[in-house]
């Protein structure tokens, strides 16, 4: 068959195929793909800065934790320097009084 002898025919019901109808329906999915990609974008670029507040947090801790153990350890370190001195008055005064009696 040659090209001349198609006969083309008009047919106004297949306009509506390719005609854009709005509806709430077809809006769920592109919201839902919007929505995905605006997440993941946040979490893409605030990763990092809630990363490195979580890494500084820890250190503090660690630091504070160590700061308590030091001031600890200098407290116990003043309660036997006067658990020495105490001891010592004690052992005078005992002495003093083995003499003295």
């Amino acid at each position: 068959m040659l090209p001349t002898t198609y006969t083309f025919q008009y047919n106004p019901e297949n306009l509506h195929a390719f005609s854009y109808v709005f509806s709430m329906d077809s809006l769920a999915v592109p919201l839902i793909v919007l929505w995905t990609i605006a997440l993941y974008g946040c979490i893409y670029f605030l990763a990092p800065h809630i990363y490195s507040f979580l890494v500084n947090r820890e250190k503090k801790q660690e630091k504070e934790a160590k700061r308590n153990v030091i001031r600890d350890l200098i407290l116990m370190k003043e309660v036997q320097g006067e658990l020495e001195k105490e001891i010592e008055q004690s052992l005078l005064n005992i002495t003093l009084q083995w003499k003295g009696a």
